[in-house]
């Protein structure tokens, strides 16, 4: 990452993670650090819990010459709370004026047929269709940038502001949700890394029928890593998990990164009788570790009752017929905030 892009500090709503029933158990957060391409062997820092390295030289159409030799430090992480090697891959959108290489039809720049959710890229012109194919040649074209012999957790995309963009965030998610098939097509992991203001002014607002929404975000901005640990509660990028938060010594000049705990979570429960005039209570159960904040909202047919928000309900008629579930959210400093939804029940007149 661009140093200048880690001193604004993150924003946002909170906006919780739905996590699967089955990710019950909690792990603490841990520390890791993040290399970019400048940085020599003999300017890494001390290794930690974890590493991230940059795949590209900035650009996404480069390769970072100090690549091997980071991978091999990186190899030595622990891979406490995280998986011990992460890379990060430069993302942009120069359309066809700027670009090194644009597409001229739905061909990547290695010859792969690929198909655009946008229609057809017809001709070097900065579409959407050929947006999605630039980014999707770019995604592909990282995954032979690793050298043999590494393997790697997740292939975070860097959105930021410092590379080239276009005017149009329609044509800009085009090309991240390119690079997010591209990567996929080879079965990677993939998340996303941005400044909350940044990934917003740069891709808008992310409908939830693109392939970004899902995926796991890491965060950049907080100043040091008590508030590291503080914006782990906060808010995602996505509708995935907040998974990693940056914040930068700028004195020692190394990027520091706390891989956000999960918290023990068990699925809720409500109990009473299901006729409209009874009052139903949520059963939580033991979230944990520490004292977990819980709160409720209880949903009809899976929409959030008005002030519906505390461990009781009691059933009016406007639920008759209706199915009435509890949505329970915890949140800890250091630990991403989860979601768990009990199993609905349809209420008797």
């Amino acid at each position: 990452m661009r140093r200048a892009l880690a001193v604004a500090a993150a924003a946002g709503v909170l906006a919780a993670v739905l996590v699967p029933e089955s990710a019950f158990a909690a792990t603490p957060p841990s520390d890791g650090g993040d290399v970019s391409q400048n940085q020599t062997s003999i300017s890494l820092p001390v290794l930690g819990d974890f590493a991230v390295v940059a795949l590209n030289d900035g650009l996404p159409t480069g390769t970072n010459a100090f690549l091997a030799d980071q991978l091999q430090w990186a190899a030595g992480a622990p891979g406490v709370g995280h998986s011990p090697v992460d890379v990060y891959v430069a993302s942009a959108n120069p359309g066809p004026a700027l670009a090194s290489w644009w597409p001229t039809g739905d061909t990547t720049k290695a010859g792969k047929t690929v198909h655009s959710p946008y229609g057809r890229c017809a001709g070097r012109k900065a579409t959407r269709a050929c947006a999605w194919v630039y980014g999707n040649s770019v995604g592909r074209d990282d995954v032979h940038r690793l050298p043999s012999g590494f393997s790697v957790g997740t292939w975070w995309i860097d959105v930021e502001q410092d590379n080239t963009w276009s005017t149009s965030t329609l044509r800009n998610r085009a090309v991240v949700e390119g690079m997010v098939a591209g990567l996929k097509a080879a079965k990677k992991r993939v998340g996303i890394y941005a400044l909350s203001g940044q990934f917003t002014d740069l891709l808008g607002s992310v409908p939830t029928s693109s392939s970004i929404t899902t995926l796991p975000s890491w965060v950049a901005g907080a100043k040091d890593e008590a508030a590291a640990l503080q914006r782990c509660s906060g808010a995602s990028l996505t509708a995935g998990r907040l998974t990693l938060v940056q914040w930068v010594d700028f004195g020692a000049h190394v990027d520091h990164d706390v891989a956000c705990g999960t918290l023990t979570q068990p699925k809720p429960t409500t109990s009473g009788t299901y006729r409209v005039g009874a009052k139903l209570t949520a059963k939580h159960g033991t979230w944990g570790p520490g004292t977990v904040r819980l709160t409720y909202r209880w949903t009809r047919d899976g929409q959030p009752i008005a002030k519906a928000t505390h461990s009781t309900y009691t059933l009016k008629r406007a639920d008759a017929r209706h199915r009435i579930g509890v949505t329970v959210t915890g949140t800890e400093t250091g630990y991403s905030t989860a979601v768990q939804k009990s199993t609905t029940h349809r209420i008797a007149s």
